[in-house]
């Protein structure tokens, strides 16, 4: 894959997708690597890169995260990688300045007198293990549950998985990766027969027709593999062009972009399709 073109510092509020890149059926999906810096740090003054990948979403798309000083100044999407060939979402180019909010926790707290102060660690955590203790001993496993995040790595929920299931004998753990996916998961196995997409990517570079059937894809979670597809419909007069059906509960920015639009209200419903 050859270097493309960088896309830095556009306002991806009002484009979450970017400068598009109309492809040809069977041509790789064009390199456009994305960057966004703080104000004042040039790409020259970075002191170096740390390659990652993203946990904004289940893409996974890849990035190298900028530092200067020890902290964090900004990211840029990796060319070389297949799954976004550089591009990032408004999520991953913005989220990052988080880490330097001036209301961001950087020191646990617990209330005392009814009133939230700051603390150290091992108050903190005493708390928790004390109070864990007490319900164990009044009301059983059955009082004690789980909700976690979906934006951990996979040893994080097992030590979650060993913690709540091994030691403190609790059925009730749930996390935001079932319930953000659990209808797109029974659905994909329901009508291919597994919990995960059964196609790749790269399908999306040869298919002549795609079928959108949630806002969440076009711009919430995915706006570089929604952007993928959108490219592929802009082809131009000398090569043929992909048709997109959209079907969603209310009108976003990607619609304009479909050739056929259904209200969620006139798509099929589960009953009709079984």
């Amino acid at each position: 894959m050859t270097e493309g073109a960088k896309e830095s510092n556009a306002d991806r509020i009002a484009n979450p997708w970017g400068e598009r890149t109309p492809y040809s059926p069977g041509e790789p999906w064009p390199m456009r690597v994305d960057q966004f810096l703080e104000e004042g740090v040039p790409e020259e003054d970075v002191d170096r890169w740390v390659q990652t990948a993203s946990v904004m979403s289940s893409n996974g798309d890849a990035l190298d995260i900028a530092v200067k000083d020890g902290r964090i100044v900004g990211v840029r999407g990796r060319g070389v990688d297949r799954v976004n060939h550089g591009r990032l979402g408004p999520k991953n180019l913005y989220g990052w300045q988080a880490s330097a909010s001036k209301d961001r926790l950087t020191r646990p707290m617990v209330r005392k007198d009814g009133e939230l102060v700051e603390t150290d660690w091992d108050e903190a955590m005493e708390r928790i293990v004390e109070r864990s203790r007490e319900q164990l001993r009044e009301k059983g496993p059955l009082s004690l549950g789980f909700y976690t995040t979906g934006q951990i790595f996979l040893e994080e929920y097992y030590t979650l998985g060993v913690i709540g299931k091994a030691g403190l004998s609790t059925p009730h753990m749930d996390g935001n990766t079932r319930t953000c996916t659990a209808t797109a998961a029974a659905a994909m196995k329901e009508s291919f027969g597994t919990d995960g997409q059964p196609g790749s990517y790269t399908d999306v570079d040869h298919a002549s027709a795609t079928t959108r059937a949630s806002p969440t894809i076009s711009c919430a979670a995915a706006p570089a593999s929604s952007g993928r597809a959108t490219a592929s419909t802009r082809r131009g007069p000398s090569v043929s062009t992909a048709t997109v059906t959209s079907s969603e509960p209310r009108w976003n920015r990607p619609r304009p972009t479909a050739t056929t639009c259904l209200p969620a209200a006139a798509s099929p419903s589960r009953s009709s399709w079984r």
